[in-house]
């Protein structure tokens, strides 16, 4: 039995050419600038969504307070005796970790420096309920959140409410709550 043994010899890889040789690697000109151009076009569309991510987050962050504050409100009315709700209430200052610095009766100390939040609590006494009727045991709490870091000037309509102005950077945010009388 014979056993034919077969090899290529190296000159047989000159003759193929450089496109099939093991110390012919790396990428041409062509290629490189293509995948440069395509890694560009990817960092810049992320760049362009970070504006995008910020203001998400600074919703996300004021939403987040906004809800602390209110809850820190209607926890103060709940626990305000009922016949004190015809009294308005005094706009009040937040910080922005939603903590009260004052009130406009009892300003902070150091002045409206760290207010980020002012808000306005409006009580509506007695309340109407669904069939037309009004009940002397239930009142009707509106929360007024106004983000105001820069302390400009609010205006308000004739129901006590802060007038939104958009050109200024002024947006309120209006919460509800029914308080009633425990008997």
């Amino acid at each position: 039995m014979k056993i034919y043994h077969f090899s290529f010899p190296p000159a047989a890889f000159l003759r193929l050419g450089c496109k099939y040789r093991p110390t012919c690697a790396g990428f041409s000109l062509v290629e490189v600038t293509l995948a440069l151009g395509i890694v560009a076009f990817s960092l810049l569309t992320l760049v362009g969504l970070i504006p995008m991510g910020l203001t998400t987050f600074h919703k996300a962050i004021n939403t987040s307070v906004s809800s602390q504050i209110v809850q820190q409100v209607v926890t103060d009315v709940q626990q305000t005796d009922f016949s004190q709700f015809t009294v308005q209430n005094p706009l009040r200052y937040f910080d922005d970790q939603g903590n009260q610095i004052g009130t406009v009766a009892n300003p902070p100390s150091n002045g409206l420096a760290g207010m980020v939040y002012q808000v306005n609590v409006i009580v509506n006494a007695p309340t109407q309920v669904p069939g037309g009727s009004s009940s002397s045991n239930l009142a009707s709490v509106i929360i007024e959140i106004v983000s105001n870091p820069g302390n400009q000037a609010l205006t308000y309509d004739s129901g006590h409410s802060v007038k939104q102005d958009p050109s200024h950077g002024i947006f309120v945010s209006r919460y509800s709550a029914f308080v009633a009388k425990n008997q």
